[in-house]
Parts: structure tokens; C-alpha cells; sequence
């Protein structure tokens, strides 16, 4: 955005003084659009689906009489439309009366949200001006457009919950390489979004370019080979090389362009790598990549925080593996009963959603869901849905029953435990499911007596692994030599669209 100097905000709108100097709700960024002023603010404190970059638009009264409303509001849409801010909840802030306004989008289906003078005073005048203020936001628009629940795709700022603790402990070590691990679904990418972004945003407060450019974000699932890493890498950092690498060996050319790239911009560079199994796999028939980055960690020209599932768990315990002692361990797991409650109850008391036995929900919802972060999200989001279809603010325990008959949350439990389990893990879960059902707890002895029922043979040491993975991937939960299944959602929801039997079958056809 274009922003020459600091001399915007000495004329920014006085309600944005307001946000901006009493509450802390930053000012970040301004740009003039087809003669309106967009600012940038920082709410990501809401926790709701507002950003650190939320776009504020300043309707002056000038504007008001210059131009007819209907006009007025597709001049509006159109500047909404060129900055691709219509799913940013733009918010509208208006020097006059806005109800003509808020009626010509309202006609139009547009979600707007606007502050007219009026609501500006209020905000200004209440003793509690940030209730006040989301009060008067969440009045305008569905609880399912403001509120932060996502379950298909990863988050950051003001969506991101519940890892405070692992996100501090890897941003005070910034000298440091780490591992996080985690079964898919758990929130691995997310984590390392969040961390982008602050980083990035300590790069932009102080200013420093070159810090920004010292951080390096890769899925390396997309990545075919150790030379196709090498060259990805290359082309983030220095573009003009890609033809050296090519004239060249990477072992030799790729240690010597990580240092140079460190004196370039200025200090260690930082990878974050998602999806590092890949590399891992590389390892045992070309090891030279992966001992290029330890060495670079040594000398301190970089700083490596990757995220990855079993192979990285493997590598991490292994002598042989070069990232043996690399990284310090992070291990996303079920969030905690607390964390969780916050998840579910601390975005819909902000927009004023009353809970009828609050306790009896929060713990209802974690029994069900094991504490996973995107069942979670599911069950909030379904309950988010049913107060909107029924216009209400109160959310009661019999709204939990709705969930189990959304498709997509059955589709998602399935093909969460699908993804995340090899085939003896899954056989191992079905023949329970065929044998004793989804209630009673077994050990080892039961499982491997369901597996010789099912015409399964397989070493107890393999069982007893597998009955660890299914462990981390939150399938079963163990309690001293008993297991049972971690959550009464997931063997429901398969009973009620298979046959355990069935699944059994096909996959003993398919091979262990």
C-alpha cells in the first residue's frame, strides 16, 4: 500500500484516533482508493473474523452529498472490489447518518459493516467502548461471518487458537532449530503461518527489509528431488544463481550460497519448511541435502523449523539420521479441556451469544471431540449455523445433537483417521469395531484375539505400535494396559455409514 510518510494519521478520522491511541487497536496502513481513505487496523485481539489488517473505510460527509446513495454505495462495492476486501469484513465509518447507506447494501446482499456517527459516539462515550463497539458490529452481519471457525483450510492471527506455548517457546528461541510433529489435521501448518507472520511483523516494526527477507516459507510436499529443493530455495533468494546451480553440484554450490545469502541480508536466515517428510525419504538414497542443512545450522547461517508426521518422528530418534540432536521436539497434540473452552465459548460471548449451561457444552463438546482442534471448529461452526438459521443468541446442550448429522463432519472424521493410519492401524481399529463394538475398553490380549477372529496374524510387538501410533493419532486414548476408543464420535460415525465387516474385507484383499 502506498503510505509516504506518517503525516495520514495526523488526518485520520477522529474515531480512529480513538482506536488507535485509547484502546491499541493499531492503525497499521493507509492508501487513497477512488477518492476514499483506506486504512488497515489491527483487531486480531477480537478473536474473531476480523485481522491485524482489518479494512477500515472512511466515508467523509463531502462524500455523502456529493454523490446519491445508490451511487455512493457502488462506488463503495467497486473500491471493495478492486482490494479484493469482501471476505476481510470491511468496515465502513461514516461522518453523517448511515442508515440510506447500510439500507442500498443491504438491497445488494453485501456484507458491510458500518459505523455512522451516531454508533461512533456511542462506542466513544461507553464505559466498556470495545463491547460497545462489537455490539454494534455483530448486530449487522450472520454469527457465521464474524466468528473464527475454520475447518478447511490452515489459520493464522486472529483465527489461530489454543498454542500459545509452543508458539513462545519458538519465538524466544530464535537461535534455535525445532521439529514440530503432529498427526495431519492437527494444526502443524497453522502453527507455522502463525509464527510466519509474527515474524514478519517484528520485521515490519523495525523496519528492517532485510529481515523480511530472511525468512523462507516452503511446502516441501510440492517438491519432486534434492535439486528441485536446492533450486526453489535459490530461486527465493537470489534468482540470478539459478544458473550457476545448474553448471554445478548442489553439495558443493548449495552450502556456499546459504552463507552468502546469511552476509547478504544481514544475519541468519530463517527456513520454514511444512511437509519435511519428503526430505526424509530423500535422505536414504541421496544424503547430501539433508547434511547441507545441519551444516548450515552449525556455522549459523541458518535456522531450520520444519513440521512433518512419522518419518520425522523416525529421523528425530534415529543415530543414523543427520537430523539426530537437530531440532528440539514440539509435539502438537489434543488441546487441553481450558484451551479448548476458550476455543468454543470465548469468540461467541464477544458477540453476545448467551450459553445455557455453559460447563454442560464446553465438556460435552471435548469428551466428543477428544480435545482435536478441527472437530472442535466443526462442532463450533454447526453450532454457529443453527443460531443463525433460528435468529437466536442462545445456544443450549441440544443444539450438540445437530453435528453428527453434518456431512461434512462425518466426512471429516473419516477421512482424518483414513489419512493418519497405515493399513494394520486401520484393521486393528475395525476388527475392535466388529468384535466389541465402540464402548468397552480392551488390551492387547483383546485385539489380538480380534485380529485371529478376523483371520489376522500379525507380532504383538507390531500390535503394540500400532496401538501406540493410533494413540497419537488420537484413535485411542491408553490408560495403563487398557485402551479405548479416544473419542465416541469417531466409532459412531463409521458404524453409521459402514460395516465394520465390510471395511475388514476389503482391506485384507487390499494387504497388510
Amino acid at each position: 500500500m502506498a503510505d509516504t510518510k506518517h503525516s495520514w494519521r495526523q488526518e485520520m478520522p477522529g474515531f480512529l484516533h480513538f482506536l488507535d491511541e485509547t484502546l491499541d487497536y493499531r492503525v497499521r496502513l493507509h492508501e487513497e482508493v477512488l477518492g476514499f481513505h483506506l486504512y488497515l487496523v489491527d483487531f486480531a485481539a477480537w478473536k474473531l473474523r476480523f485481522s491485524d489488517r482489518s479494512p477500515v473505510i472512511w466515508v467523509r460527509g463531502h462524500d455523502l452529498t456529493a454523490l446519491p446513495e445508490r451511487e455512493l454505495a457502488q462506488s463503495l462495492a467497486e473500491l471493495i472490489r478492486l482490494r479484493n476486501l469482501a471476505e476481510r469484513n470491511p468496515i465502513l465509518l461514516v461522518d453523517g447518518d448511515g442508515q440510506g447507506l447500510r439500507a442500498a447494501f443491504k438491497r445488494n446482499l453485501a456484507p458491510i459493516l458500518l459505523l455512522d456517527r451516531a454508533d461512533q459516539v456511542a462506542v466513544r462515550e461507553s464505559r466498556r467502548p470495545t463491547g460497545e463497539l462489537l455490539d454494534r458490529l455483530s448486530q449487522q452481519m450472520a454469527l457465521s461471518l464474524l466468528t473464527p471457525y475454520e475447518t478447511s483450510k490452515p489459520v493464522s492471527g486472529s483465527r489461530f487458537f489454543g498454542r500459545d506455548l509452543e508458539l513462545r517457546r519458538i519465538l524466544q528461541g530464535s537461535t534455535s532449530n525445532f521439529a514440530i510433529m503432529g498427526i495431519r489435521r492437527i494444526g502443524k501448518t497453522s502453527l507455522l503461518r502463525e509464527i510466519e507472520r509474527r515474524l514478519r511483523a517484528d520485521a515490519q516494526e523495525s523496519d528492517d527489509e532485510r529481515a523480511q527477507q530472511r525468512i523462507i516459507v516452503m511446502d516441501c510436499s510440492a517438491i519432486a528431488s534434492p535439486h528441485d529443493f536446492v533450486r526453489e530455495v535459490v530461486r527465493k533468494l537470489h534468482p540470478p544463481e539459478l544458473a550457476r546451480l545448474d553448471n554445478r553440484q548442489f553439495p558443493i554450490f548449495f552450502p556456499d550460497f546459504l552463507q552468502r545469502m546469511s552476509r547478504r541480508f544481514g544475519g541468519r536466515l530463517t527456513f520454514l519448511l511444512d511437509e519435511f517428510d519428503p526430505l526424509l525419504a530423500w535422505h536414504y538414497t541421496d544424503g547430501a541435502l539433508l547434511h547441507a542443512l545441519r551444516a548450515s545450522s552449525n556455522l549459523e547461517h541458518c535456522r531450520y523449523i520444519i513440521a512433518g508426521f512419522r518419518d520425522l518422528m523416525r529421523a528425530g530418534n534415529s543415530l543414523d539420521s543427520p537430523l539426530y540432536n537437530f531440532a528440539k521436539d514440539i509435539r502438537l497434540r489434543e488441546m487441553s479441556r481450558e484451551q479448548a473452552g476458550e476455543m468454543i465459548t470465548g469468540p461467541l460471548e464477544k458477540l453476545r451469544v448467551r450459553f445455557e449451561q455453559r460447563s454442560e457444552i464446553v465438556n460435552r463438546v471435548y469428551d466428543e471431540t477428544a480435545g482435536q482442534p478441527n472437530l472442535i471448529q466443526f462442532y463450533c461452526q454447526a453450532l454457529v449455523e443453527r443460531l443463525d438459521q433460528e435468529n437466536s443468541r442462545v445456544l443450549t446442550p441440544a443444539y450438540l445433537t445437530d453435528v453428527y448429522a453434518n456431512e461434512d463432519f462425518r466426512t471429516f472424521v473419516l477421512g482424518t483417521f483414513m489419512d493418519n493410519t497405515t493399513h494394520l492401524e486401520k484393521v486393528i481399529a475395525f476388527a475392535i469395531m466388529a468384535e466389541y463394538g465402540g464402548e468397552r475398553t480392551f488390551d492387547l490380549e483383546a485385539i489380538d484375539a480380534a485380529l485371529t477372529q478376523c483371520q489376522v496374524n500379525t507380532r504383538v510387538l507390531d500390535i503394540e505400535q500400532a496401538c501406540r501410533n493410533l494413540e497419537m493419532a488420537g484413535t485411542f486414548a491408553a490408560s495403563g494396559r487398557e485402551y479405548r476408543f479416544a473419542t465416541p464420535v469417531f466409532p459412531r460415525v463409521l458404524t453409521e455409514k459402514y460395516d465394520p465387516h465390510f471395511l475388514l474385507r476389503k482391506l485384507q484383499r487390499e494387504g497388510l
